[in-house]
């Protein structure tokens, strides 16, 4: 027995497929104001806490980059693409929480989204009512790569991290789970793990699909044939 009694997820790239609405709000919003956030200064972006994002945003468009109004337009441009054209979540996804939650098994959301976009976005995408545990970002002191936020996930759910299955998507996500001590499948959406990332997952697996899959074992939730 592997002791797995619980599953906690990243939002973005995981439980739902926001990274391009997000990428195309952030490069949109760069244009406005005369930069190119090009899709790999992006990559490099993901996962990250929004101190973090802004910074970089800083060291590559210079100090006097309008921060303030690039937030503000960004965000315009992501409610204005959600509500033409929703979002998805990701394949496989739905059918899962479905079957944690029929088995009652504690599920929670570890997302660096702030806290009333991360509950926007899940609603938009029909997942909410399977998820009415969400820590964001805005939650913690240190965010990702830093362990707090899975730590805090875990314990709202009353598990310990080490009995917890995370999924992520991102480099600084993974390196958070593996962090927390918790049993981590990655699932790269927009950019490959490095070589160290790799050997430090416990799985790397090429979709959502697959990666439920392995979560109804680890978890027994199939019955035996």
């Amino acid at each position: 027995m592997n002791g797995l009694r619980a599953v906690v997820f990243d939002m973005d790239g995981v439980l739902i497929d926001s990274e391009p609405v997000i990428r195309r709000a952030a490069q949109l919003a760069g244009e406005e104001f005369g930069h190119v956030l090009s899709d790999s200064l992006y990559a490099d972006l993901l996962g990250l806490p929004g101190a973090q994002v802004e910074a970089m945003l800083l060291s590559v468009f210079g100090a006097d980059f309008p921060l303030a109004d690039y937030r503000r337009s960004f965000e315009r441009l992501y409610r204005e693409d959600v509500a033409a054209n929703g979002i998805r979540s990701k394949p496989g996804v739905p059918e899962l929480l479905e079957a944690l939650t029929a088995r009652e098994v504690p599920v929670a959301v570890a997302t660096s989204t702030r806290s009333g976009h991360a509950q926007a976005a899940l609603e938009a995408a029909g997942l909410l009512r399977y998820l009415p545990i969400c820590v964001t970002g805005d939650q913690v002191t240190s965010g990702k790569p830093a362990p707090d936020i899975f730590l805090r996930a875990a314990s709202s759910i009353g598990i310990e991290a080490a009995h917890c299955i995370a999924i992520e998507d991102s480099e600084v996500g993974a390196r958070a789970a593996v962090s927390a001590g918790m049993w981590t499948l990655m699932v790269p959406d927009l950019k490959p793990p490095s070589p160290e990332l790799a050997v430090m997952v416990r799985e790397i697996l090429p979709t959502m699909p697959a990666a439920a899959r392995r979560v109804r074992t680890l978890l027994n939730l199939d019955p035996t044939p």
